[in-house]
């Protein structure tokens, strides 16, 4: 399978390297835009993701017996023949920022590889890392058609439900499953579908801890963008999916209708090696079904193009 990484950042080189030790990859391609890149003055050696760096990461990459291919190219031919192509966050886009300027940074990034994907791979599958994810997925939706595009903005809420659920029980994180949807702006915890080691939160936790901590990982809501490893970690994890065709269930960034109202939104699905390939049905109560209604109403407002 080959994987292309587009975006300067330094995520793309801690990412590859993940790829690469996964095997998950037979291929790994660094491509950038020479156009882009001539308008803003910079040259291919300085446009490369940290020449050092991905010296490095050939050279450890032979060192630790890996059979994964790397190379860069500086022009949108990279592309071709692709199977995933994972969209990473510009370099600077960290901390605080506001939602209109994540907004705008992000489809300005993306709007300059568009052409390329449509030109020379567009069967792949897209990982959308940029946040807010389910905003720029929605775009980037509308400006390829059907591509299937998978929107990465979920994976720090889902992990700290599980770290959470693991410190406040006192077990394992490895035992815990967890589960949340949401927004770009707001996460919801379902406590009915968190288990440990298959028994149900409920019968762990009392109603009120268990309120007390869908509180806790709502406030952490929202995610301007997520952290190197939890970001790095969410990416070896859906990569892994569709390259051994896993059907993994994930909360993902997925485009779902409801009613006639379409969007992206952080819900349940199975991934494999033809990406989303279906969205898992849930049973939610009276208050969380106002939630999820809340989620789409709003989705919509924020996704319109």
């Amino acid at each position: 399978m080959k994987v292309a990484l587009l975006g300067n950042s330094q995520l793309a080189v801690s990412a590859a390297w993940g790829l690469c030790q996964s095997e998950a990859a037979h291929e790994i391609v660094f491509v950038s835009d020479a156009t882009s890149n001539k308008n803003r003055g910079v040259s291919s050696k300085e446009d490369t993701p940290g020449s050092g760096r991905l010296q490095d990461l050939v050279e450890s990459n032979a060192l630790s017996a890996s059979d994964t291919a790397i190379s860069f190219s500086n022009a949108l031919e990279g592309l071709s023949g692709a199977d995933v192509i994972i969209l990473l966050p510009p370099m600077g886009q960290s901390g605080f920022r506001s939602a209109q300027a994540s907004k705008t940074t992000g489809v300005a990034l993306v709007r300059r590889f568009v052409p390329g994907i449509q030109q020379h791979a567009p069967d792949a599958k897209i990982l959308m890392a940029i946040s807010p994810a389910n905003y720029i997925a929605a775009w980037t939706h509308q400006a390829l058609g059907d591509a299937k595009i998978i929107g990465l903005g979920n994976g720090a809420a889902t992990a700290h439900l599980t770290a959470e659920i693991a410190k406040r029980v006192e077990v394992s994180v490895k035992d815990v499953t967890a589960l949340a949807i949401g927004s770009d702006w707001e996460t919801y915890p379902l406590p009915q579908y968190c288990r440990v080691n298959g028994i149900p939160l409920a019968q762990l936790m009392s109603e009120a801890e268990i309120d007390n901590l869908s509180e806790a990982v709502s406030r952490r809501c929202p995610y301007t963008t997520q952290s190197e490893y939890t970001l790095i970690s969410h990416i070896l994890q859906v990569v892994s999916a569709i390259a051994l065709d896993k059907k993994r269930v994930m909360s993902v960034g997925t485009h779902i209708s409801a009613g006639e109202t379409s969007v992206y939104l952080n819900v349940p699905a199975q991934i494999g090696s033809d990406g989303v390939t279906s969205i898992v049905p849930l049973e939610l109560d009276a208050h969380q079904r106002e939630q999820f209604k809340k989620l789409v109403t709003q989705s919509a407002e924020d996704q319109s193009l």
